[in-house]
């Protein structure tokens, strides 16, 4: 007989542990028996709740068993049990006991409207297996007990215990395999519930916040230099610092820039740094920004995507428009040459000579704060490239598919998929190296592109808007989301070169939570 669970409950009834045990060795290799251990029966007649002991389902129907341990006694209907001092102990009335719980669990088989065309044979005994029962009396039958003598044949005792009800309810009836399988299952079903997808991301977002703070502890150590190269990649905090450390200089009332190549992430950096002291501004737009703000030269410059800007022309801006200039002034950039240079403009490795040649402090990042060990895995593992050690803890698997000309249907059944399982659809963006127009987005049915907004440098100030968003991969570089799907990239199963890594880089490393990929088939 197959005893479910397993292994006993530990109560510390030693009456039941030997039932237990012997149950599993009755019927054995017989799938038609099935014995229930310690039952809790919630719709019980008299209690809030009952308990059976044990219940067993099988071919000849449903029966509850009630064990009761060691000496046993009766007086003017009350029961007791009787310890080894010989001390009562106040019990139910076990035959009582198991009869009531019997048509409880009777009256909810009967009340799910699963088993309507079943006439289920039903029965209740008791067991004690450590006297000898010898008592007869009008409330019980001696067929529905087993005392220590039948206790050493049980397997013998409950075939006869099976006939007796079977005869007494005139039911010769016999369940099938199948339905001992549903009697058992909603007596005691298996199940298991998924944590909610919007659940994790919560929780991956808490966990975020949390990484956040610590990145406080940078800001001392960068803000203790005059010169810093701050270095990381992506996740690393590195434009979280640089604002933060532009709000703490303008606290200080100095003229501070932060400065970045990308219009979309100076867009979104000055709506979350609100200081009169600081201004964010494009490298092209610096000196005009400076004008407008009637200031001579900046006291501080602060560099966020720095590889952006190594180059002749741009650095040579930054140096006119500082006081001091590069050599003698203060200035902070962060970069990441290693992994996202090149989008914008050619990396010149002269500029970073020149750089390091003014003596600035170099403060590497290395623990990523923003994804999660399944994204930091996938990054690693598909473009041998480095993310920063640590993440945010275990979130979301990494969904990914390659398409067979299906991407447009990929892509909708993914949206779709995320939205039914609790998705914000603030929390999601798609990324793609083309335009809205030349991306596989754009070939969406209208009732899933509806819910599809276009970035731009203007709408990006809101970020995250209340709708799913796409943008460029360029133009996403330095922004993030809960949950990333790339598309219109091929499978990166083999590049040419190390460059073309940096597109597939900046998409993956932009999700927070959860990461979702779509690629088209590599031609070779």
């Amino acid at each position: 007989m197959k005893v479910i669970p397993n292994v006993i409950y530990d109560n510390n009834s030693k009456a039941e542990r030997r039932v237990f045990h012997k149950l599993q060795e009755t019927f054995v290799g017989d799938n038609n028996f099935v014995a229930l251990h310690s039952l809790i029966v919630t719709k019980h007649t008299n209690q809030r709740f009952g308990e059976a002991d044990f219940v067993v389902v099988c071919e000849f129907g449903v029966f509850v068993f009630e064990i009761k341990g060691g000496r046993v006694s009766s007086e003017n209907g009350d029961w007791f049990s009787i310890d080894k001092n010989n001390e009562r102990h106040k019990i139910h009335h076990p035959f009582k006991q198991s009869e009531e719980t019997l048509h409880a669990i009777e009256k909810d088989l009967k009340n799910s409207n699963k088993f309507g065309g079943i006439k289920i044979p039903i029965g209740f005994g008791v067991v004690f297996p450590d006297i000898e029962w010898t008592q007869r009396g009008t409330e019980w039958d001696l067929k529905t007990v087993c005392d220590n003598i039948q206790f050493r044949n049980f397997e013998s005792w409950l075939r006869k215990f099976f006939h007796y009800w079977n005869s007494k309810l005139n039911n010769n009836a016999r369940l099938t395999q199948q339905e001992i399988i549903n009697i058992t299952q909603h007596l005691r079903p298996n199940f298991e519930f998924s944590i909610p997808l919007h659940v994790k991301l919560a929780e991956i977002e808490e966990s975020v916040v949390s990484f956040t703070e610590d990145q406080y502890n940078y800001l001392d150590i960068v803000a203790a230099n005059k010169r810093v190269l701050c270095f990381g990649g992506a996740g690393t905090g590195k434009t979280f610092l640089a604002a933060e450390l532009a709000r703490r200089f303008g606290n200080n009332g100095k003229n501070v820039v932060l400065a970045c190549k990308s219009n979309w992430l100076r867009r979104y950096l000055e709506t979350r740094i609100q200081n009169e002291n600081v201004i964010v501004s494009t490298i092209e737009g610096l000196i005009l920004d400076k004008r407008r703000a009637g200031i001579i030269k900046y006291d501080i410059v602060i560099v966020d995507e720095g590889q952006d800007i190594f180059n002749f022309n741009d650095i040579d801006i930054l140096d006119k428009a500082l006081e001091g200039g590069l050599e003698n002034g203060e200035w902070y950039i962060f970069h990441d040459i290693n992994n996202q240079a090149g989008l914008f403009t050619d990396l010149k490795v002269e500029i970073i000579d020149l750089l390091e040649s003014y003596n600035p402090a170099k403060v590497p990042l290395i623990t990523n704060c923003r994804n999660t060990k399944e994204i930091l895995n996938k990054v690693q593992t598909a473009l041998k490239l480095d993310m920063g050690t640590k993440g945010t803890g275990q979130g979301p698997k990494v969904h990914e598919f390659v398409s067979n000309n299906n991407s447009r249907q990929l892509l909708e059944d993914e949206i779709l998929s995320l939205l039914n399982n609790g998705a914000r659809p603030s929390a999601i963006t798609i990324l793609s190296p083309f335009c809205y127009e030349n991306s596989i987005v754009y070939q969406l049915p209208d009732k899933i592109k509806n819910f599809v907004i276009k970035l731009d440098d203007y709408s990006v100030r809101e970020f995250p808007i209340s709708q799913i968003s796409f943008a460029e991969i360029k133009n996403f570089k330095g922004l993030e989301n809960e949950i990333i799907i790339v598309v219109d990239l091929e499978n990166p199963n083999i590049f040419s070169n190390e460059s073309e890594k940096v597109e597939y880089y900046v998409a993956m490393s932009r999700a927070r939570a959860m990461l979702c990929l779509i690629w088209n088939s590599r031609q070779l």
